[in-house]
């Protein structure tokens, strides 16, 4: 699935800014640089078919289901350092062939490499320890049945460690009080005749850092697997849906596909619209990158594009006003459409930079035109009640709502979705309780 750079910003998936609540923020919980690195790749680039998500699902749902795995991993992020620092040193691996001549290389290195000590001795202590550590974990799999990724990341795994001069290592455990020269055989074993080996196995433990830290995600916010349709026709069928920002959050329920490929969201200001079109932006993200999802079910198909145009903004230096970003963000989704199998497009509100009557027309144009694309799937807000009665006889629509309450003359919301449009208007309303009139009147 391809999800461009705004479309990441807008449901905040992820952030430059370090201290900015970010999707990836909540869901990392990787141990390990590497892993880091990976996860975030998936992020700007979810899986690429059905068959990939569902290999990842498997070995998330396997992972879950054995706890010590979940804990554990062979590698920290301080290892990790240190192995970048041993692998990328200047200081050239062991020649010699025999312990003689490894004895004598050992006590000259000491005087030709400075980092003697950090490299030869320590660097290839820690990658000992890593290969014992990966051997250990190896063995919390013995007694499962492993399939599909996991049994392809094991599979590489015991490759290295059978290598013959590593397992020989490993079985006798000569490695606890190893002299400088057999330090210096084990160095060249490492960063010369199997550096590739190794190098890779240390890429597998990076990916396996993401189905783990995945799976610890999918235990501490209780989330789902969704079930992927194969169906020609595009669906999204949630129950129980909700936003991992909100803390307490109203879980809401959404289906479309068959018939209805398009919703029309309407409702007063603040009565969570936006969440919502977040919620299931995030969930259809999330599905894609193989994992579970904040609801209780999900039947998803498979989505090649995924786009939204939730706040966009004017861009100064470009020359861009208002409207003119909202108009080039609908040529981009229109683009995309032409470009795409099938898309998932989230709109909240358009034009909002042009005058009513241009919004209007514009609007009820452009939601006909989309509506007849049964490949795809659209949800989009609007403020405009006339806009949403001259839609009413378009079939391939449905109507939703959120509400409100007053009470002591100020609006409370309940956020539960509901079937219809609203024509609830709370914007003079919010303006008097919060003494905007009076103030500039005084």
């Amino acid at each position: 699935m391809k999800i461009d750079l705004q479309t990441v910003e807008e449901l905040e998936l992820l952030k430059d800014n370090s201290n900015a609540l970010s999707i990836f923020e909540l869901l990392d919980f990787t141990t390990t640089p590497g892993g880091k690195y990976k996860l975030k790749a998936l992020f700007r680039k979810p899986l690429p078919d059905v068959e990939s998500i569902k290999r990842h699902q498997e070995a998330v749902k396997l992972i879950q289901s054995d706890n010590d795995s979940v804990v554990y991993l062979p590698l920290s992020s301080e290892l990790a350092d240190k192995l970048d620092v041993y692998y990328f040193s200047d200081s050239a691996a062991s020649l010699a062939k025999n312990k003689l001549t490894r004895f004598i290389e050992s006590i000259s290195y000491r005087f030709i490499y400075k980092d003697f000590n950090k490299t030869f001795i320590s660097g290839t202590k820690n990658l000992i320890y890593f290969l014992v550590k990966t051997g250990q974990f190896r063995e919390v799999f013995t007694n499962i049945a492993l399939s599909g990724l996991l049994k392809k990341y094991f599979k590489q795994i015991s490759k290295v460690l059978e290598l013959p001069e590593i397992a020989q290592m490993l079985e006798t455990k000569s490695f606890n009080n190893l002299n400088n020269a057999k330090l210096l055989y084990y160095d060249q074993l490492f960063r010369d005749k199997y550096k590739s080996e190794i190098l890779e196995l240390i890429d597998v433990i990076y990916e396996l850092d993401v189905l783990i830290a995945q799976a610890k995600a999918n235990i501490k916010y209780t989330l789902n697997f969704p079930d992927f349709s194969e169906t020609e026709t595009p669906v999204f069928k949630a129950s129980g849906l909700y936003h991992l920002f909100v803390k307490e959050p109203v879980k809401n329920s959404i289906q479309l596909g068959e018939d209805k490929n398009f919703i029309f969201l309407t409702g007063p200001n603040m009565a969570g619209k936006t969440t919502f079109l977040k919620a299931c932006g995030v969930a259809v993200f999330m599905a894609h990158t193989g994992m579970g999802v904040p609801a209780e079910s999900l039947t998803i198909s498979y989505f090649d594009r995924l786009l939204t145009g939730l706040n966009t903004s004017d861009n100064l230096p470009k020359g861009y006003s208002y409207f003119y970003s909202e108009v080039r963000r609908i040529k981009e989704v229109a683009i995309a459409l032409n470009e795409s199998k099938n898309a998932f497009i989230i709109i909240d509100e358009l034009f909002k930079g042009t005058n009513i009557k241009d919004a209007f027309e514009g609007s009820l144009r452009i939601i006909r035109s989309m509506s007849k694309r049964a490949s795809s799937l659209f949800m989009l807000s609007s403020h405009l009640l006339e806009l949403g009665k001259a839609l009413m006889t378009e079939k391939a629509l449905r109507f939703l709502y959120f509400d409100s309450k007053i009470e002591n003359g100020k609006p409370v919301f309940n956020y539960q979705i509901k079937n219809g449009l609203s024509d609830e208007r709370l914007g003079m309303m919010i303006l008097e309780n919060e003494g905007v009139f009076e103030l500039l009147e005084h």
